[in-house]
């Protein structure tokens, strides 16, 4: 047999095995080109739903940190004024940017979408519990319902701490890029501001954004940082802001800033540092 053999079919038409194999092969291509179309499309469709999802979770994750912008309106009225204060004299805005809330989350009495979680932080001790009214807390644990996750973490301001109480002096231990805030409601005179530490060493503030460089021992050293510092003005609260920018030892947590005045008055406290904030959104909703 050669090359030219030939097949006859019952009606008499004569094909060539060439001609069978062609057709064999040009039908083979065709559906491996059809078959690769249609899962490079179905793969490209999926692709773009995933992209689609993931622009959505991206953009209401945004929402939600702006949601949870510190402070939220859940705290008791005077001191609620405190806080927007510092955040309007120090921040520009009635809340402070880059920042957490940690209380709003209880707030919620529906099932939550999303959860967010802050790294290294105990919310137990900031005190919470004592600048609301108790009403607020209404969702002490709250729901969630998580299925296909899209994470987005940021790092933020989130409060270490908030009091106010009557007193004539305060002690507070500030870490390292920690921010205290103060004001003083009453006619009281900051008669001095002074600060130590477990161990010697050297300690850098920027106190209502002028600088000081200390060098610290166990016993309480004058700072002078009341020459730079607001009072209570009988309109408004005038808080004052201390940042701890650098401990030099570095097996020093903290240093501890006490705060003397000459009368009895109510003081407002705030403390802030940032955190690393995680926040996980159901891509499915």
């Amino acid at each position: 047999m050669t090359l030219k053999s030939k097949l006859r079919s019952k009606k008499g038409y004569i094909f060539t095995y060439e001609a069978v194999a062609v057709v064999i092969l040009f039908v083979a291509v065709f559906y491996m080109g059809y078959f690769t179309f249609t899962h490079v499309n179905l793969t490209n469709q999926e692709q773009k739903r995933d992209l689609e999802r993931f622009e959505k979770a991206n953009l209401i994750s945004d929402m939600i940190f702006k949601d949870y912008l510190f402070p939220s309106e859940y705290y008791a009225d005077d001191y609620h004024e405190f806080l927007e204060d510092v955040a309007i004299k120090h921040y520009g805005f009635k809340k402070i940017p880059a920042s957490y809330d940690p209380l709003i989350v209880y707030t919620k009495n529906e099932v939550l979408s999303y959860y967010i979680e802050v790294e290294g932080y105990n919310s137990s001790g900031v005190g919470l519990q004592n600048v609301i009214d108790i009403d607020t807390i209404s969702n002490p644990k709250p729901n969630y319902s998580l299925r296909n996750i899209y994470s987005k973490e940021k790092n933020l301001y989130v409060p270490t701490h908030l009091n106010y109480f009557e007193a004539d002096n305060i002690s507070q231990n500030v870490s390292e890029g920690e921010i205290l805030y103060f004001a003083i409601n009453g006619s009281s005179k900051i008669e001095s501001i002074n600060v130590s530490s477990n161990s010697d060493t050297n300690a850098t503030f920027l106190v209502n954004d002028v600088p000081y460089k200390l060098s610290l021992t166990s016993t309480e050293k004058v700072s002078e940082f009341e020459k730079v510092m607001n009072t209570y003005n009988e309109t408004s609260f005038r808080s004052n802001e201390i940042k701890l920018l650098d401990i030099e030892e570095n097996s020093l947590e903290n240093v501890t800033i006490n705060i003397y005045c000459n009368d009895t008055s109510k003081f407002y406290i705030l403390k802030i540092k940032p955190y690393n904030v995680t926040l996980s959104v159901d891509m499915a909703q």
